[in-house]
C-alpha cells in the first residue's frame, strides 16, 4: 500500500514538473516571437505552482523583465519582484529587487506615498553610506513632490548628517532650498543658492541656480540684485532671449516699484 503511495506520488510530481518545465519552454517560444503577453501567461503558471525548482524564480525574472521593458506593465512588474524578494535565496537578488519596486513606484507611477515605504524598507536592509543618503534623497523628494515639506526639510536635514559624495550633497541643498521657496522662506532659500553658487559653481551654472536665487530675490523685491544674477548669465543660458526678457521685466518692475525714482510722470 505504502509503495503504491509512492509511486502514485512520484508520477504526480513528474507530472507537474513536465507540465511546468512545458510552459517555461511555451514562454520562451513566444518571447522569441514577440507575443510578449501570451508569454506572461505561462510564466504566471510557473509561478503560481510555486514548486522547488528553480523555473518558479526564473519565470519571476523573465516575467519581471517583459512587464517592465516590452509591456511597461509596471504594477504587474512590481507583483514579480515582489515574489523574487520573497523566494530568491540570494540576499543580493532579494536587495536589487527591492530597489526597483521603490524606483518603479517614485520614477514610473509616481506613487511617492508608496515610494516612501518601499524606500524605507530598503533603509532597513544592508546598504551603505551612500547607498543610505541616496534613499533619504529619494524619500525627501517624495515628501516634497507631495507638498509635504515639514517632512521633506527634516529628511534633507538628517541626510546631510550623513557622509555622502558632492553630487548628492550638492541635490540635497538644491532640493532644501527649492522647499524654502515651496514654504516661502525665500531669505533663507537665498542664503542655500548663494552657497550652492558659491560652493559647486560649475554644476549650478549646468543646474540654472541663479535663475531660482533671482526668482527669490524679486519675491522679495530686490529687483537690483535679480538683475545683477541674471546679468551674470548672459552667454550662459539657451536661449539667451529669455534672459533679455526677464531682465526687461524686473527692469520694469523696478521703475514701478513704491518709491523708486524715475517714476513716469
Amino acid at each position: 500500500m505504502i509503495r503504491t503511495l509512492l509511486i502514485v506520488l512520484v508520477l504526480v510530481l513528474s507530472a507537474c514538473s513536465s507540465q511546468e518545465e512545458g510552459d517555461f519552454k511555451q514562454a520562451q517560444k513566444n518571447i522569441a516571437q514577440g507575443h510578449h503577453k501570451v508569454a506572461l501567461t505561462f510564466l504566471d503558471r510557473v509561478i503560481l505552482r510555486n514548486s522547488p525548482s528553480e523555473l518558479p524564480l526564473e519565470a519571476a525574472r523573465e516575467a519581471a523583465r517583459i512587464s517592465f521593458f516590452e509591456l511597461k506593465d509596471y504594477p504587474k512588474t512590481i507583483q514579480y519582484y515582489h515574489f523574487i524578494v520573497l523566494h530568491a535565496p540570494n540576499e543580493k537578488e532579494r536587495l536589487e529587487a527591492q530597489k526597483q519596486i521603490a524606483s518603479i513606484y517614485f520614477n514610473n507611477l509616481q506613487d511617492y506615498h508608496l515610494a516612501i515605504i518601499e524606500y524605507s524598507k530598503l533603509q532597513q536592509m544592508p546598504h551603505t553610506d551612500l547607498e543610505a543618503a541616496q534613499y533619504k534623497m529619494n524619500v525627501a523628494r517624495a515628501h516634497y513632490y507631495m507638498n509635504n515639506f515639514f517632512q521633506a526639510e527634516s529628511e534633507i536635514d538628517n541626510l546631510l548628517r550623513l557622509r555622502a559624495d558632492d553630487n548628492i550633497r550638492f541635490n540635497a541643498l538644491m532640493l532644501k532650498g527649492n522647499i524654502l521657496v515651496g514654504k516661502k522662506e525665500y531669505a533663507k532659500a537665498t542664503d542655500i543658492f548663494k552657497t550652492l553658487m558659491q560652493n559647486y559653481p560649475q554644476k549650478s551654472i549646468q543646474e540654472n541656480v541663479g535663475l531660482t536665487l533671482a526668482v527669490c530675490y524679486e519675491e522679495n523685491n530686490n529687483f537690483k540684485e535679480a538683475i545683477k544674477v541674471l546679468e551674470e548669465y548672459r552667454g550662459k543660458y539657451n536661449p539667451p532671449e529669455y534672459i533679455e526678457l526677464r531682465i526687461k521685466r524686473l527692469q520694469e518692475r523696478q521703475k514701478n516699484a513704491p518709491g523708486a525714482r524715475g517714476l513716469r510722470k
